[in-house]
Parts: C-alpha cells; sequence; structure tokens
C-alpha cells in the first residue's frame, strides 16, 4: 500500500512540473516594437532627438540634385547649411546638431519653433567651418547644390551629403512644389514623414481661412506685388516676386492675384528692379517687407517716382514686418499668411 501512494506521488509531482514550465514558456512577452519601454522603438541620440524607426537596418533613399541618396536606416545628427532645411528639422520636431549662421537666422526667420540652445554654429551659409562640422561627427550634412557644390567633396570626408537642387527646370516651374518636396525628404531621412505631412496640411488649412477673411474685407483690389525691398548704398532697391516663386504661391492660395503675369520667371522666384521699374505695376497692392535698421522709406521720401506711384498715392501699400523668410519651408508660409491678414483685414 505504501509503495502504491509513492507512485501516485511522483505521478502527481510530474504533473505540477510540467504545468509549471509550461506557465514560464507563456510568460510575459519581452518587450517590442510596440512597446513604450522597447529600446528597439526608440533611440534618443545627444542632442535630444527620439526617432522611432532609430536603429533600423531599413533604407531610406532620398532623391537630391545628385541623383538617389540610399541611407541604412533613420539618421538623428544632422548639420543644416541653409536655413530653409533648419526650418525642415524643426517642423519635424528635430533639433539639428550644427547650423549654419545662427544669428542671422534668428534675425531674419520668424517661425514657431526655436533652436535648442545647445544647437552648434557652424559658421557661414557659403563657407562653413568644416572642421566645427566634424567635430560634431554628424550622420549626414544636408546642404543646398547651387551654394554647396564646390565644397561637397571636403563634406563627404566628414559624413554623408545631401544636396537639394532648387536651380532645375523642374523646381523652378514651381518652387512652392519644390518646398514641400524638399521638407518630405528631409522628414524621411529622419524619420519624421507624418509630421511633414501633418504640418503642411495645416498651412492648408490656414488658406481656406484666410480665403474667407480676405474675401469678407472689401478690399479696393485683389491683385498685388509683393517685394522684399532694401537699400544698397542709399539706393532702394526692390526683389518682386514672380509666380514661380513660394511667395507668389501662397498668396494666391489666400485668394490673392500676382500683378506680375508677363514677366520671365526668375531665379529663386523674384526679379530685381528700382522705383522706375515699380510703375510697370500699377492699380495694385503693394505688400512689403523691409528689415527694421534699413533707412529704404527715408531714401523714398523725396524721390518723385516713387510719389507718383498707384499704391503710394491710393494708399494701398501694406507691411507684412520684417520677420518674413520668403525663402523658407511650412512655417515661414505660415508666418506670411498670418502677417498678410493682419495687414489686410482691419
Amino acid at each position: 500500500m505504501l509503495k502504491k501512494y509513492r507512485v501516485l506521488t511522483i505521478i502527481a509531482l510530474v504533473f505540477i512540473l510540467g504545468g509549471c514550465m509550461a506557465q514560464q514558456d507563456n510568460g510575459p512577452s519581452q518587450p517590442n516594437e510596440s512597446s513604450p519601454n522597447s529600446s528597439v522603438n526608440q533611440n534618443e541620440n545627444s542632442n535630444g532627438n527620439t526617432n522611432a524607426n532609430a536603429g533600423s537596418n531599413q533604407q531610406i533613399e532620398i532623391e537630391d540634385g545628385f541623383g538617389t541618396q540610399t541611407f541604412d536606416g533613420v539618421q538623428s545628427r544632422v548639420v543644416a547649411l541653409e536655413w530653409s532645411i533648419v526650418e525642415e528639422l524643426l517642423i519635424a520636431g528635430v533639433q539639428p546638431v550644427g547650423v549654419a549662421d545662427i544669428e542671422n537666422f534668428n534675425k531674419w526667420v520668424t517661425i514657431d519653433a526655436e533652436l535648442s540652445e545647445d544647437v552648434v554654429d557652424v559658421g557661414g551659409r557659403i563657407e562653413p567651418n568644416l572642421e566645427m562640422i566634424s567635430q560634431l561627427n554628424p550622420d549626414v550634412i544636408i546642404g543646398i547644390k547651387g551654394r554647396h557644390e564646390k565644397i561637397k567633396g571636403e563634406l563627404e570626408k566628414i559624413a554623408p551629403v545631401v544636396m537639394y537642387d532648387n536651380a532645375t527646370d523642374v523646381a523652378q516651374e514651381n518652387l512652392y512644389a519644390h518646398m514641400l518636396d524638399s521638407l518630405k525628404q528631409t522628414a524621411k531621412l529622419v524619420g519624421r514623414e507624418k509630421e511633414a505631412e501633418d504640418a503642411i496640411q495645416r498651412l492648408e488649412s490656414r488658406y481656406e481661412e484666410a480665403r474667407s477673411q480676405i474675401e469678407n474685407a472689401n478690399l479696393t483690389t485683389h491683385e498685388f506685388v509683393f517685394t522684399q525691398a532694401f537699400s544698397v548704398n542709399q539706393a532702394p532697391t526692390f526683389r518682386l516676386f514672380t509666380k514661380n516663386s513660394i511667395v507668389s504661391n501662397v498668396l494666391e492660395n489666400m485668394g490673392l492675384v500676382n500683378k506680375i503675369q508677363d514677366e520671365p520667371e526668375g531665379a529663386s522666384g523674384m526679379i530685381e528692379t528700382n522705383v522706375e521699374g515699380l510703375s510697370k505695376y500699377q492699380e495694385a497692392m503693394l505688400l512689403h517687407t523691409v528689415q527694421k535698421d534699413d533707412p529704404l522709406f527715408d531714401n523714398l521720401a523725396n524721390n518723385a517716382a516713387w510719389q507718383g506711384l498707384y499704391f503710394v498715392n491710393e494708399d494701398e501699400m501694406y507691411d507684412v514686418g520684417a520677420g518674413v523668410w520668403t525663402f523658407g519651408s511650412v512655417l515661414s508660409m505660415e508666418t506670411l499668411v498670418e502677417h498678410v491678414v493682419e495687414a489686410l483685414v482691419k
């Protein structure tokens, strides 16, 4: 009888141990890509950027002025040599590790985003400090082909290089479309495509609101000439934005009409002229952006040709502020929309 009990006890123990082993095999899973605590899901770099796909081996292809550039996964440490690219990174929610000419970026570019204080100034936009860039150990350096092609070889000794080209026939035909494409490319590179799409959608929604506000403003005219004006040796100089420009596309999306219709589309979407050149565009409003320390209007006070212009006599001049960066990305265009609406809708 005792022997029988021993056999039954051994059988029971076998069943108990088997159950424990099965429970251990089906226990709590390890962190995966959907877990907020997963080391695979997030990777924060030394500049505070967190990218959902960082560390991934998934290849990313970027189209730039030299063709297709291929990268192994999301790039976190980015040096930006042009302000529009700085803005693209900020739209994507990524702080660059290095930026060219931060002081003037903060002076000229007014957007709803700020550079972190630990972002390093790497010198001028045309001639950046290569040694300083190298010390930042970037994953990628982004520039503009027309401005930085001559130093491409030196930059490539430091890190892979992306250079967008706004001088191609396709880009020049519609610089607004090129601006959006550049943003999407940069966002893809840093793994933040959704953030870019969201920013574009916000801008398009703002256009709808602005059109309604302008329609209800009872303006004398909806035709405009937009100028970024400045003084050169006391001589008034006017950059006028043609229909292919980013600015013109933005304003026409707001329901305004560019008076400059018959001019050849200028490089970078603008032509440069003097007071006499402005006389070609009568019976339009003049929207202008001028830096606060520029003596432009003082120099025009006794200019007879200026005083004879339609928009001067009819009080159709509107100041859209000094902080509108006319060559920027989506955030700068949001600033432009807000300033134009503020100027026109009283």
